[in-house]
């Protein structure tokens, strides 16, 4: 049996995540949310026939993110924001904000930045949740910038 280039996408993801971060709380692989947080996000996000949800982060109904194989959905206080997953050009986070905390390990916030230079910032939950989620959009960033070099 074949994988579809989603199933792959999502298997290369969700190993990333297993290994430079790990669930949390509120922060996880999608499969390992509960099925009340399952529920708040298929409430908000009706997926695509093709998309298949990676990760999942229901902090409470104003503020949550799920990431699928085609793009990034997120609240932070009610606000809904979208990108596709194909414009994602990396994720990085504030130092200043950084240094003033005692460690990285308390930090919630990182910045999405796109191909069209936009900048966003997404809440998530600090330590391996965090740290898991930024690899894996670390890695999107990768592959889309690849990709922009292979098509010139």
């Amino acid at each position: 049996m074949t994988l579809t280039a989603s199933e792959s996408l999502k298997g290369t993801w969700v190993s990333i995540f297993r290994r430079k971060g790990g669930d949390g709380t509120y922060t996880r692989l999608f499969d390992n949310l509960d099925a009340t947080q399952r529920s708040t996000l298929f409430a908000v996000l009706k997926l695509r026939e093709s998309e298949l949800p990676v990760i999942g982060s229901v902090q409470d109904s104003g503020n949550w993110l799920v990431l699928t194989t085609e793009r990034l959905v997120w609240s932070i206080r009610g606000e809904r924001r979208e990108v596709a997953a194909n414009t994602v050009r990396d994720a990085t986070a504030d130092l200043k904000q950084l240094q003033r905390s005692d460690s990285k390990l308390e930090m919630r916030q990182l910045q999405v930045v796109t191909m069209g230079d936009g900048e966003y910032p997404i809440e998530l939950e600090p330590g391996a949740p965090l740290s898991g989620v930024w690899n894996v959009l670390k890695n999107l960033g990768a592959r889309n910038r690849s990709a922009v070099e292979k098509a010139r």
